[in-house]
């Protein structure tokens, strides 16, 4: 089992692009892909005090500047064909990966949310217009912490409307925010935002009802938040591991068994990491979770996506690396399920990085595709790509 490449975009307006999300915008019946990213994926860092190193820090500032406002960081591209339109052209946007759709307005067109990454402190949401080809309308959302890595809508407060959740890794906190009646004010009022935690960073962000009891929890790296059960009460904050790098998280019931399993792969290990990145599932045991590892010695596996690969009515774990820490042959993998939770691993990819990939039917044909994109360093290695699932 192979997936075919292709590429559909050798050339994006961006370097550094941060998250992808797939939605059929057009109503062609055809899942359009979006991404959106930084601009320039960093600066060289000059510290010295000495007078020809600081103006040539100020050179390098001022070309950072000067590229920045070049590139387009939100955009997306129509299936099919594959022509790409600009949703936004604000050259100040620093989004990373932290994206996500959601119908914030009530007008029944999803619209995006996104927020910015290291050093920056925004989430906006980008309103879809009739026409989704024309330029989308910036909505400030908030401002109130640091370098947003992950968003996700979910009802977790019980109130039957979706709420956005968000992880702010250097503000270390998880939180959520109740969407207003009037979602257009700027920012959001303080007095809907809810902090579930204030003393950790984790990536990797899920929302489902993971034990049965009606309630959805929040799943934020290998933490389960359980909503208070009643009013003025905490959220209470359970581990399934510990020992974990930053990750990704996927929720399926992979045995069939009517209960939910959790996937987590350490998607920024070993560059960020402390080792290199290993995926495994874990299961509900009693009061505890058992893991079982599929592989431990992946090179940043960033893209983690669960589903029916096969059409064997089983759900199978996909993990597919970034392409970087000098990884020559970035690999994806398909860990096919047998319907008991034995997997066979398959590399169904290789020598192409991918980066928040998602797992998606792309040409209707009924089998589970892949898009993805990278994720820097610069322009000339910058790309968007598909991968066709094939007999």
């Amino acid at each position: 089992m192979r997936f075919r490449h292709e590429r559909i975009d050798s050339h994006p307006p961006c370097d550094h692009l941060g998250f992808c999300l797939t939605t059929d915008l057009t109503g062609s019946g055809r899942p359009d892909v979006i991404v959106g990213g930084h601009g320039p994926f960093g600066r060289e860092p000059i510290t010295s005090d000495d007078p020809p190193l600081r103006r040539l820090r100020s050179l390098i500032e001022r070309r950072f500047r000067a590229v920045h406002e070049t590139q387009t960081k939100l955009f997306w591209y129509e299936n099919p064909g594959w022509e790409r339109h600009v949703i936004s052209p604000d050259p100040t946007l620093k989004l990373d990966v932290a994206g996500t759709l959601h119908d914030v307005s009530g007008n029944g067109r999803l619209d995006i949310v996104a927020g910015e990454g290291l050093n920056d402190h925004d989430i906006y949401w980008f309103e879809q217009p009739t026409d989704p080809r024309a330029e989308w309308s910036k909505h400030h959302v908030t401002s109130r912490f640091e370098k947003y890595h992950d968003v996700a809508f979910g009802d977790v407060d019980g109130d039957g409307d979706a709420e956005l959740v968000g992880l702010s890794q250097e503000s270390e906190t998880v939180f959520y925010y109740d969407v207003p009646d009037d979602p257009f004010q700027e920012p959001w009022p303080d007095s809907h935002l809810t902090v579930v935690d204030d003393d950790i960073r984790v990536e990797g962000l899920a929302i489902v009802d993971v034990d049965d009891d009606g309630r959805n929890e929040i799943l934020a790296g290998t933490q389960i938040y359980h909503q208070p059960s009643s009013a003025g009460q905490e959220w209470t904050r359970e581990a399934v591991a510990t020992g974990w790098d930053d990750n990704r998280v996927a929720v399926a019931d992979l045995d069939g068994d009517g209960e939910l399993e959790l996937v987590y792969s350490e998607g920024d290990s070993p560059a960020l990491g402390s080792r290199l990145g290993r995926v495994a599932w874990f299961d509900r045991d009693g009061d505890d979770w058992t893991g079982t590892f599929l592989h431990e010695e992946l090179v940043n596996p960033h893209s983690l996506q669960v589903g029916d690969f096969t059409g064997s009515g089983s759900v199978d774990i996909y993990v597919a690396e970034m392409g970087i820490s000098d990884n020559e042959n970035p690999t994806h993998y398909l860990f096919v399920n047998d319907g008991e939770c034995q997997f066979e691993e398959r590399v169904v990819a290789d020598g192409v990085a991918t980066h928040e990939a998602k797992a998606v039917d792309m040409n209707d044909d009924g089998r589970l595709d892949v898009a993805g994109k990278s994720y820097g360093p610069t322009l000339q290695t910058a790309h968007v790509d598909v991968w066709y699932n094939e007999p």
